[in-house]
C-alpha cells in the first residue's frame, strides 16, 4: 500500500490522519468513522442518521477474485436501522491516487452512495428486505452511484471509534451478506434454563447469560451436565438453521470466522493472488505472470523466516507442518519457462527469505529458471555462487545439472548429476538417487550399471528426511 502523503490525507482531522497514516495491515482491524453533510433532504437526512463507516485492514472474503474498492450493506430490526459502509484501507489510498482525489473524497462518495441509493429504495431498506433483493440485482447496489454521493458535497469526518478495534462477527457477517444476501444466524444473548440441582461455578446455574456464538461456546466446558446437554443444543439449533437459510453464505460466514485467528496477507494482496493455484494447470501470459510475482515478492516480504504463516494466510491448512503451496514454488520455474528469468530469481530469492531452511533449494531453482529464460551468463553466475557456498548440498547440484541442461551443456550437467548421484548413494537415500538417475536419463547419460541397479534394487525408506521444498517439488 502507497503511503499515506499529505495531499491524501488533506481534509481528515488530525486524529483520523494520523490512525491512517500507519494502519495495523498486519492486523484485522477497523476504524470507525462518522461523516456529515449540510443541506440533505428529509429521506437523506434519515439514512445518514443510520450510517456507520468503517476502514478495514482485513477484507473476510479475500480470497473471492474481483472483490469490490468498497462494499455497503443495511441491517433492519424492529428497533433500529443500520447503514453499513466499508472501505478496506488500501483501497482508500489506491481509488484516492488514481483518482487524484483525497481519501475524504472517496469516503465521502461511497458514504454519499449509501445515503442517496438508501433514501431512493427507503421502503426496501427499512423493512429489511434489501440484502436479498440487492443480490438478486433487483435493486442497485448501496455504493453504485459514487458520483451522486460526491455531488452531496464536501463531507465532514470524525474520529467514532477509539482507534482501530478489532474485527468482530458482525462485520463479517456484514461483508458476507453484502456477496451472499442475509444470513439467518440468531446471534441474541442466550439465557439457559433453571437445573433441577444448581452447581456451584456453573456460570449457567449462576443466572448468567451468553453472547453466541463465541461465549457460549467457550463458557459451555465450565457447565454443569444439564446446562453443557441444553448449550449444545441451543448452538446445533442455530447453527442448523444459519445454515438451511444460506448455505453459500453460512459456509463463507464459518470460513471468514475460522480464519480470524490466522495471518493473512496485508493490503488485499489475498485477492490479487487469487485462482493462482488454478493456474499452476495452464500456460499463462508472460505478463500476467511477471504480475503475480511483484504480487508474491510483496506478500514474502511480509513473512521473513515465517513460512508456515505464509502458507496459512496464502490458504493452506495450519499446523505444525504447514506448507507452502505448489503452486507458489513451482512459480520459481513456470517464470523462467515464460522468459522472464529476473522476475524469477526474484521470487526465488523473497521465498529464500521467507524460509531460510530452504535457501540452497531455492537458489539453485532460480538458476534454473535464468537458464530456461536465455539468461545464461546470470545463471552460471548463480550456479557457481551456490556451488562455492553449498558445495555438498545435494539439491544445489541437481539444480546446477538442471541449469546447464537447460544452456546446452550436457558434459556440465552429467558431472552435477553423478555428483548428486554419489552424495545419495553415500546418504543411502533412495528417493534421491531415484531422482539423480532420472536426471541422467534425461540427458542420455545413464549407464548399464545404473539401469540394473534401479531394475533390481528393492526400494528402502531414506533414512534422513528431505527439506519441505525438496519433498514438495522434484522435477
Amino acid at each position: 500500500m502507497a503511503g499515506v502523503n499529505g495531499a491524501l490525507s488533506s481534509g481528515l482531522p488530525d486524529d483520523v490522519r494520523q490512525l491512517l497514516a500507519v494502519p495495523p495491515v498486519t492486523e484485522k482491524k477497523l476504524l470507525e468513522l462518522g461523516v456529515a453533510w449540510p443541506g440533505l433532504s428529509p429521506s437523506q437526512a434519515r439514512m445518514a442518521d443510520a450510517l456507520r463507516l468503517f476502514v478495514m485492514t482485513w477484507d473476510p472474503l479475500e480470497w473471492r477474485p474481483r472483490r469490490p474498492d468498497g462494499l455497503a450493506t443495511a441491517n433492519a430490526v424492529p428497533s433500529d436501522l443500520e447503514l453499513v459502509v466499508y472501505a478496506p484501507v488500501w483501497s482508500l489510498v489506491e481509488v484516492a491516487g488514481e483518482r487524484e482525489v483525497t481519501m475524504a473524497d472517496v469516503l465521502g462518495s461511497m458514504a454519499g452512495s449509501a445515503v442517496v441509493t438508501a433514501a431512493a429504495h427507503e421502503q426496501s431498506v427499512i423493512s429489511g428486505e434489501y440484502p436479498d433483493l440487492v443480490t438478486r440485482q433487483a435493486i442497485p447496489d448501496l455504493l453504485s452511484d459514487l458520483a451522486a454521493g460526491f455531488a452531496l458535497g464536501p463531507v465532514a469526518v470524525r474520529l467514532v471509534s477509539a482507534g482501530w478495534e478489532d474485527i468482530g462477527l458482525g462485520a463479517i457477517t456484514d461483508v458476507v451478506q453484502h456477496a451472499f444476501g442475509a444470513v439467518d444466524l440468531d446471534r441474541s444473548l442466550v439465557e439457559l434454563a433453571v437445573a433441577a440441582e444448581l452447581r456451584l461455578g456453573c456460570p449457567a446455574c449462576a443466572g448468567r447469560r451468553f453472547h453466541f456464538p463465541a461465549e457460549l461456546a467457550e463458557a459451555q466446558d465450565g457447565m454443569c451436565p444439564a446446562h453443557q446437554r441444553e448449550a449444545a443444543r441451543v448452538i446445533s439449533t442455530r447453527l442448523a438453521r444459519a445454515n438451511a437459510s444460506n448455505p453459500d453464505g453460512w459456509g463463507a460466514l464459518a470460513d471468514a470466522s475460522r480464519r480470524l485467528e490466522q495471518p493473512h496477507l496485508p493490503n488485499g494482496l489475498a485477492t490479487k493472488l487469487a485462482g493462482a493455484d488454478e493456474a499452476m494447470y495452464v500456460v499463462t501470459e508472460p505478463g500476467e505472470l511477471a504480475i503475480r510475482a511483484e504480487h508474491v515478492v510483496r506478500a514474502a516480504g511480509w513473512f521473513p523466516g515465517r513460512p508456515d504463516e505464509l502458507a496459512v494466510a496464502l490458504g493452506q491448512e495450519p499446523g505444525p507442518m504447514a506448507q507452502l503451496p505448489d503452486w507458489l514454488v513451482n512459480l520459481v520455474l513456470d517464470l523462467g519457462r515464460a522468459g522472464l528469468g529476473i522476475e524469477a530469481a526474484m521470487v526465488g530469492d523473497a521465498l529464500a527469505r521467507v524460509d531460510p531452511d530452504d535457501t540452497a533449494f531455492y537458489h539453485g531453482m532460480a538458476a534454473v529458471a535464468l537458464a530456461e529464460a536465455g539468461l545464461a551468463e546470470e545463471a552460471r553466475a548463480r550456479i557457481e555462487a551456490g556451488l562455492a557456498r553449498w558445495p555438498d548440498d545435494f539439491w544445489i547440484r541437481m539444480h546446477a545439472g538442471d541449469a546447464l541442461a537447460a544452456l546446452g551443456d550436457l558434459d556440465g550437467a552429467e558431472a552435477h548429476f553423478s555428483t548428486a548421484l554419489g552424495m545419495a548413494e553415500q546418504a543411502d537415500d533412495v528417493d534421491t538417487r531415484y531422482d539423480a538417475l532420472q536426471r541422467l536419463t534425461r540427458i542420455g547419460r545413464r549407464t548399464s550399471q545404473d539401469e540394473r541397479c534401479q531394475r533390481g534394487g528393492q526400494r528402502r525408506q531414506p533414512r534422513r528426511k528431505l527439506s519441505k521444498s525438496q519433498r514438495k517439488r522434484k522435477r
